[in-house]
């Protein structure tokens, strides 16, 4: 044991993971929300000024009131990437790698408070570290702010157990420090206080005084939470809560697959939808079976063991079921992250689990080879992240009924200029989903480009009667008109573009240039206080 005493576990972390996710230094954007979050704010991200816009604007950086998620940590981890890299998309994926060992420690020291040997937590984390249902979290980029929140959480609960050993206010101080940062990485965290509060009363039996100090934290945090994000997000781009439960309810069975994964990690995919599911729905009930025999045959049954892990892994995940009303909730596996450590809660006070002594060989090689078999699985899985063709035709080839995968395939060919490859995989996006966004307006590029205009303008004036509020459609009809010399009604589309989205760029040059060929002295010096002002 003397090398799994202090610091040594981190160690063997470090040394395994980057031995398995050390390939995705060289890996390169997916174009799933790193081309906005990082490629296109680099600029921004490099500057120690921007700090501040992190805490003002939700994390895809619209401006206050027109965002959607509010996650600064997410951010500022950004930030000091593309500062300490210069840049280099290999800084950013070397931080998510250190960040999981990070979280694979704090998960071992998690257990050992709990009251799991040193051995039984080294190799139950070591499994987490390896278990392919985190290569996600790891491999791409953005999905670190699942690792985030476990770092935040699993330190949150690490120092409230030593307050209450302890009676250090230090510790009660870093507790709630830890739960701020855990809000301002993602919503989920707000069900800590509730996950505290039953260990200890049912598996404690700490009495009611003790959450004093640590109630009066858990509320004042709560309430800045919620007004920092309110401030940042607007009142009328949050989701309410009646639509959250709804959707919730509504993706319940999305609980199978995603625990299914967990025990018999086949089927993955880097961007899954519930209908996609079924064989891993299938997977999700042998292993509901399996830990239901498990549970069955041990004598004496800890509920309230088994209750704080069901508890777990439900309030990490259960939030990952909400999507906006007109949008397929995908079912992307980093989403399990912190929520399978319940699931490790729950096998480890089985009866049978229990019993078995991991110091002694058999076990050890039993485990050894579990997490060399999940290691290769990993390994291959993380494969699917090095570009964004592969990305995106691993997402085409395992969840084939979500246009969503189809339209973003095609437009990394579109991208490359292989238009005769993007074409039809938009067609097809549009056969699984005649209102999938952005498609029609897609098609209505490579018909404008290859010279079809009739064709083009009716797949464009498709798109706005479908998705009204897409600033590029209009602007390309706009294209279309002008370049026809249909002057006029182009340069009304370059309008409706800016009254879309005033900050519109190239609707702004083109206005510009078409004023001042037709001598629209007025309209040209409009438009030129709109480009000052941005």
């Amino acid at each position: 044991m003397k090398y799994l005493s202090k610091g040594w576990p981190i160690l063997w972390f470090a040394i395994v993971a980057f031995i398995l996710f050390g390939q995705s230094l060289n890996f390169d954007y997916t174009y799933l929300d790193d081309q906005t979050l990082i490629l296109s704010s680099l600029d921004r991200l490099k500057s120690p000024a921007f700090a501040a816009h992190a805490f003002s604007e939700d994390v895809f950086h619209n401006p206050a009131g027109q965002g959607f998620y509010y996650r600064p940590m997410l951010t500022l981890s950004f930030m000091a990437d593309a500062i300490a890299g210069k840049g280099s998309f290999a800084m950013f994926h070397f931080t998510n790698i250190v960040y999981h060992i990070l979280a694979t420690f704090l998960l071992f020291l998690f257990f050992v408070q709990l009251g799991y040997d040193r051995m039984r937590a080294f190799l139950f984390s070591l499994v987490f570290l390896v278990h392919p249902m985190v290569t996600q979290a790891v491999a791409w980029v953005p999905g670190r702010n699942d690792t985030l929140l476990a770092i935040f959480i699993f330190g949150s609960f690490i120092t409230w157990l030593k307050f209450l050993n302890s009676g250090h206010k230090k510790y009660l101080l870093l507790h709630l420090l830890l739960f701020l940062l855990a809000l301002l990485t993602k919503e989920n965290a707000i069900v800590l206080p509730v996950l505290v509060i039953f260990f200890c009363i049912f598996i404690l039996h700490t009495p009611l005084k003790k959450f004093t100090l640590a109630g009066a934290g858990w509320v004042v945090i709560s309430i800045a939470w919620m007004i920092m994000r309110s401030l940042a997000l607007g009142q009328e781009h949050q989701i309410p809560f009646s639509e959250q439960l709804s959707a919730s309810l509504r993706n319940l069975p999305a609980i199978l697959p995603f625990t299914g994964k967990i025990f018999i990690p086949l089927n993955l995919s880097v961007f899954p939808i519930l209908t996609d599911m079924k064989i891993s729905m299938i997977y999700g009930l042998v292993a509901v079976l399996i830990l239901a025999v498990l549970i069955g045959i041990t004598r004496p049954k800890q509920w309230n063991r088994y209750g704080f892990g069901a508890l777990w892994f439900l309030a990490f995940l259960l939030p990952s079921f909400v999507a906006l009303s007109k949008q397929v909730p995908n079912c992307s596996e980093h989403r399990s992250y912190l929520a399978m450590a319940g699931i490790f809660l729950l096998v480890m006070e089985t009866g049978p689990v229990k019993k078995i002594n991991f110091s002694r060989l058999p076990a050890l090689l039993v485990m050894t080879g579990l997490c060399l078999f999940f290691s290769i699985l990993t390994f291959l899985h993380t494969r699917n992240f090095i570009d964004r063709f592969s990305f995106w035709q691993n997402a085409v080839e395992t969840s084939p009924s979500y246009a969503f995968n189809f339209n973003n395939l095609g437009a990394m060919y579109y991208l490359q200029e292989d238009l005769k490859k993007a074409e039809p995989l938009f067609r097809q996006a549009l056969a699984i989903n005649p209102y999938e966004p952005m498609v029609n307006s897609n098609i209505g590029l490579i018909c404008m480009r290859t010279d079809r205009p009739a064709e083009a303008e009716i797949f464009f004036l498709e798109e706005i009667r479908i998705n009204p509020s897409y600033d590029h459609v209009y602007f390309n009809l706009g294209l279309l008109y002008y370049n026809h010399g249909r002057h006029d009604e182009g340069i009304s589309q370059w309008e409706k573009t800016l009254s879309v989205n005033p900050g519109h760029a190239d609707a702004i040059k083109a206005l510009l240039f078409a004023y001042q060929k037709s001598n629209r002295k007025e309209d040209y010096e409009r438009i030129e206080r709109i480009a000052s002002d941005r």
